[in-house]
């Protein structure tokens, strides 16, 4: 597989991940995204998804702020 079609399936996979609200999974996710979209030169991509990767950690570190803002 090459690069490009990494990033691709795994913005698809963090996408996945966010609509459900696994941020564990978005974490985790998110982590390997950044290295990928560094690999193929994607520094604005990366810098995105390292700021996802710091808000999927505050909702793991915060999981009743992060209820108290998504709850209606």
């Amino acid at each position: 597989m090459r690069w490009q079609e990494v990033v691709e399936s795994l913005v698809d996979a963090v996408n996945a991940a966010l609509e459900v609200g696994d941020w564990a999974e978005v974490a985790s996710l998110s982590a390997d995204l950044y290295m990928a979209a560094l690999h193929v030169g994607e520094t604005e991509l990366a810098e995105l998804v390292q700021d996802v990767h710091w808000i999927a950690n505050d909702a793991l570190a915060h999981p009743l702020e992060v209820e108290k803002v998504l709850s209606p």
